[in-house]
């Protein structure tokens, strides 16, 4: 029997698609969140959405490093977890205290760092392969700034673009590590026109923020911002990625041209959009990298997203065609010798290595650890270790 165990539903690996007749084990009702007090811990069910986990934190007076509200815990912490506080504890997986997980045969086993610890490194990169995550316990720090955030949203012509892209790279190498960006080619529902935004959240004192995340764009002309909402069971979703060390700067306005040009002649996915993640490093990368299966911390200072929304499959062909083309120009000007891509966002048709490491002795230790763990495969169909058709 086939099974696949769900949380939030945002991967979109095309491995997905090697369920047929399956059963989908839902885990959205396993959204418990407790803090305790006396450890200053926070025990997460895997099917709560982060904003579930933030408002806990925040309640209790402490943060960690988290992901976007709407995101699931579970599947997200899976592949490592990247958010916006990662420059300075780290990813999700480095704040976590122990997990509980149930194997291929219905037992249901802890994993820590003292407890069955070789299935705890895996779980933390590649956990996707071992097993299902019921619930997890994860560190907490002080509220950094008493809690407050502080957020500026801009939107950018596309004259505009150079020269944001440039700012963008004299920040990212230094960048501080309460900062984290995003940037995004969009479609403006309202004018039917394409757009730039910058997202940018800060967490320390508004007059630091004002020097980092203001004070370089206030003279860059700005556009305006407008959304739109649509039933999403209705959306098809194709999402090619890449991760990058900079901005190629005449590479991403071709990137631009090519996105102006796909959406006015593919109406029908003119909410496609290309994303960049832009999270500071510190604590990513000053973590010891044989600690867990996640092994691109020396890789991913951008994570980029072409993301092909539509809701007609007859533009399926020329979404498909978009995102391949330009994930694979990206990738060459990525600043890096290999092609390395977060496992949750990965597509799916990339080199294994990319997804789980170079060195060679990172995927034989995942395999036989499979074998242990998982001796039946019963969790081969999200980006498996043992590669395409297993």
């Amino acid at each position: 029997m086939t099974f696949l165990a769900t949380y939030g539903g945002h991967g979109s690996t095309i491995t997905l698609a090697s369920v047929h007749d399956g059963i989908a084990i839902n885990l959205t009702n396993f959204r418990n969140v407790t803090f305790n007090s006396a450890e200053q811990t926070i025990s997460v069910g895997a099917g709560a959405h982060f904003r579930d986990v933030w408002t806990a934190a925040y309640a209790a007076g402490r943060e960690l490093p988290l992901s976007s509200a709407c995101v699931s815990v579970g599947g997200a912490t899976l592949g490592g977890g990247h958010g916006w506080l990662q420059g300075k504890y780290g990813l999700v997986i480095d704040v976590i205290v122990s997990m509980r997980v149930a194997l291929w045969n219905g037992t249901i086993i802890n994993a820590s760092a003292t407890e069955n610890s070789d299935l705890f490194w895996a779980m933390r990169g590649a956990g996707h392969n071992f097993g299902i995550l019921l619930e997890f316990t994860l560190k907490t720090w002080p509220q950094t700034n008493g809690g407050r955030v502080y957020n500026a949203d801009m939107a950018f012509t596309d004259q505009s673009l150079e020269g944001v892209l440039r700012m963008l790279n004299d920040i990212i190498p230094t960048q501080p590590a309460e900062l984290g960006m995003d940037f995004v080619m969009f479609t403006n529902a309202t004018t039917n026109s394409t757009q730039l935004f910058l997202g940018l959240a800060y967490f320390a004192r508004w007059d630091q923020f004002s020097d980092v995340a203001v004070g370089g764009f206030i003279d860059v002309a700005c556009g305006s911002e407008s959304s739109s909402e649509i039933d999403a069971d209705k959306l098809k979703v194709n999402v090619y990625t890449a991760n990058a060390k900079l901005f190629d700067i005449p590479l991403t306005r071709e990137v631009y041209s090519a996105y102006v040009d796909f959406d006015r002649d593919n109406p029908l996915a003119a909410r496609s959009t290309v994303l960049y993640e832009i999270f500071a490093q510190q604590a990513l990368k000053a973590q010891n990298a044989s600690e867990t299966a996640y092994p691109n911390r020396h890789h991913a200072d951008i994570l980029i997203l072409l993301q092909g929304i539509f809701t007609d499959s007859n533009v399926a062909a020329a979404v498909d065609e978009w995102g391949k083309e330009w994930r694979d120009q990206i990738t060459q000007h990525s600043g890096f010798p290999e092609q390395h891509v977060y496992v949750n966002y990965a597509h799916g048709d990339e080199l294994l290595q990319s997804m789980y490491g170079y060195e060679p002795w990172r995927l034989e230790r995942l395999r036989n650890l499979k074998a242990k763990y998982d001796p039946r495969g019963l969790f081969n169909h999200f980006n498996s270790v043992l590669g395409a058709g297993a």
